[in-house]
């Protein structure tokens, strides 16, 4: 196993009101991986990546990043850290290179540095641009430029696709793909677009509620996904359908006439079938969607 930089050991936190929002997440990224950590809208990605950065306290002190414990070495771990959070702050009246420039003052990296950061994200030609007149896409890749300033063996990244057209997905894509694989940085980017991900990701981890449901590589979870195929069937009595098929497969009912069913192997689509129609539940439509990371996701959020 790879050294990790970033661990967590039982890492909780909640408010001060006594509303948990994390339970005992244990992660584990793998030094020159990306790390996908997916998990829907509220999962608790964000106050995870915010405690990593010390931007919240957390009750315990399980977190150690590059083998360091956080917060207690949070100083020289930030100098190795490039982070995005949630919104990119920028300064709209400067240009870009104007907006690369204060910071990089306040980092005091070397002049050179905005150059180059502008040429790894692809802005160089905008760099005189006033950063107002910029697209969304272009604003996360400034963003990003400016988080690579004072280059850092680790990038963490929060949504960095959110809101953005197509063509700025994949721009971003593959600019984490070019920052891991030629430029060595270990990238944690959570986000919940599973298909994205699984574009993108060489590790992933799924969170839901707060609870860490799967952590593992891209093809554990894809072997994962391979023993347990979903059905997802249109029925005209739900209650029924969950009655009829309960005793033998896992079945996770949805609202209206819809139901998912896990299944190991490819032929009991057709038991599941005739179990339904033999039962007086009426099939409309029947088909497989665990070849996808949302189907696997759906089974395990719902087991």
């Amino acid at each position: 196993m790879k050294q990790a930089v970033i661990e967590t050991d039982h890492l909780d936190y909640g408010f001060q009101k006594g509303e948990r929002i994390l339970h005992d997440i244990n992660l584990h990224v793998p030094q020159g991986s990306i790390y996908g950590f997916l998990g829907p809208n509220g999962a608790g990605k964000t106050t995870t990546l915010r405690l990593l950065l010390g931007l919240l306290r957390s009750e315990n002190s399980g977190i150690r990043l590059f083998g360091n414990p956080m917060p207690g070495s949070r100083i020289d771990i930030l100098k190795r850290i490039g982070s995005l959070i949630e919104q990119p702050s920028l300064y709209l009246h400067l240009t870009g290179r104007e907006n690369l420039e204060v910071f990089r003052r306040a980092y005091e990296c070397p002049a050179s540095r905005v150059g180059e950061v502008l040429q790894v994200t692809g802005l160089s030609d905008a760099a005189a641009k006033k950063t107002k007149a910029y697209s969304l896409g272009m604003k996360q890749r400034l963003a990003i430029a400016i988080a690579l300033l004072h280059d850092p063996e680790l990038l963490i990244m929060d949504e960095p696709t959110n809101g953005l057209d197509p063509n700025g997905i994949i721009e971003i894509r593959e600019l984490i793909r070019d920052l891991n694989r030629h430029q060595g940085k270990t990238v944690l980017v959570s986000s919940h677009l599973l298909a994205e991900v699984e574009k993108l990701a060489t590790h992933v981890c799924i969170i839901h509620q707060g609870k860490l449901l799967f952590q593992g590589t891209l093809a554990e979870l894809q072997s994962l996904q391979h023993r347990h195929a979903l059905l997802e069937i249109e029925v005209d009595d739900v209650a029924r359908a969950e009655q009829i098929l309960s005793g033998r497969f896992t079945v996770f009912a949805q609202s209206g006439f819809t139901v998912h069913v896990a299944h190991a192997e490819p032929d009991e689509a057709a038991s599941i079938n005739h179990m339904l129609v033999g039962g007086g539940v009426r099939v409309s439509r029947l088909c497989a969607v665990g070849n996808d990371l949302e189907g696997l996701f759906l089974q395990i959020i719902s087991a």
